[in-house]
């Protein structure tokens, strides 16, 4: 009888061992899943920014220089785009040739609604490095767990899988720290 009072009680006592090691897993899981949905709406919410400021500082040099042609596809498709990661590399690339632009001609480059929205665009590029870095943080964090024992095992019954970085940087550290 006390043979087998011994074993239930290492039963219950594994069972309750596995169970907090289970809440403590989804627990991990579900804190990491707050952080990244932060990041994420914090991103969005400066791409959107950045977006409005572009957008004002594109349609100031059509108004004054007359450079259609460069941003038709900024213009056109700006607006429809939903995938942030396409949207930041493609106000990225606006960016890129508002700034040549205005490198090659000092007269626009010293027009003060653009110098406002230019000044605007920075301090916002800043928060957005600053967002963009958190949610890579983050992800490092989240990539790293679902490899590793006992997170794994949780990751595959609830489906968590790993999520995409920002930039190339974060992933070739975590691919380098994963070996």
């Amino acid at each position: 009888m006390i043979k087998y009072l011994i074993i239930l009680s290492a039963v219950v006592v594994l069972v309750v061992i596995l169970i907090i090691v289970i809440s403590n897993c989804k627990y991990k899981f579900k804190l990491l899943n707050i952080k990244i949905d932060e990041a994420t709406s914090n991103i969005n919410l400066f791409l959107q920014k950045k977006k409005g400021y572009l957008d004002s500082i594109v349609k100031e040099l059509i108004n004054k220089k007359k450079d259609e042609g460069r941003f038709d596809e900024f213009l056109e498709t700006i607006n429809r785009e939903k995938d942030s990661f396409r949207l930041h590399s493609k106000l990225s690339k606006t960016y890129s040739e508002v700034s040549k632009i205005l490198f090659d001609n000092d007269k626009l480059a010293k027009d003060d609604s653009i110098i406002k929205y230019l000044g605007d665009l920075k301090e916002n590029d800043e928060d957005l490095i600053g967002a963009i870095k958190f949610y890579n943080d983050t992800i490092v964090d989240y990539n790293g767990i679902i490899k590793s024992f006992p997170y794994s095992i949780i990751a595959k019954t609830y489906k968590y899988d790993e999520k995409e970085f920002y930039n190339n940087e974060k992933e070739e550290l975590f691919e380098i720290l994963k070996k």
